[in-house]
């Protein structure tokens, strides 16, 4: 994970982003479909197919969140529908789709966020808006703090996972 803080700065989130889809081109498309360890916070243990379900879900799904607390909706996080449609994003990456269409959603979806971050201001970025967890409860956060942990080091996460999965 990338620590250091850049979620008030729009320009070194949007060269994380930049990188990141760069990195995906790199990653050589695999047939290899054998799950990685279980993640002992969620007790899942996903192969390629469902990482790359999983970020094509994710990033619109953040991306509409992040725009609206940009916008003034005070409230960011995912109810119940929210999480029963990441889990059929991952399992869309695990049976229904090829690694190419995934690899292509993922990449519309980097697009997204390059434009997130074109279209968010200094002024939105410092907006306070409340988090709710699944897990930890609500927290008040900056919409550039979510940007940066929802997005980009989400983003960046799933990528360490994918290269370890070859």
């Amino acid at each position: 994970m990338n620590a250091r803080d850049d979620s008030r700065d729009k320009s070194a989130l949007g060269a994380r982003v930049k990188a990141a889809r760069v990195r995906l081109g790199r990653v050589p498309v695999s047939e290899h479909l054998e799950a990685g360890p279980t993640d002992p916070k969620t007790g899942e243990s996903w192969h390629r197919g469902h990482v790359l379900g999983h970020m094509s879900e994710m990033m619109p799904f953040w991306i509409d969140q992040l725009r609206r607390a940009g916008a003034g909706s005070g409230e960011v996080g995912r109810d119940q529908p929210g999480y029963q449609h990441r889990r059929e994003g991952i399992d869309r990456g695990g049976a229904a789709a090829t690694e190419a269409d995934l690899r292509r959603d993922v990449d519309e979806g980097l697009a997204g966020v390059l434009e997130l971050l074109d279209a968010l201001t200094p002024a939105d970025l410092n907006r306070t808006v409340i988090y709710h967890r699944r897990d930890n409860g609500d927290s008040e956060e900056r919409v550039g703090e979510l940007v940066q942990s929802l997005l980009v080091v989400h983003i960046e996460e799933h990528l360490d996972q994918l290269d370890s999965l070859r």
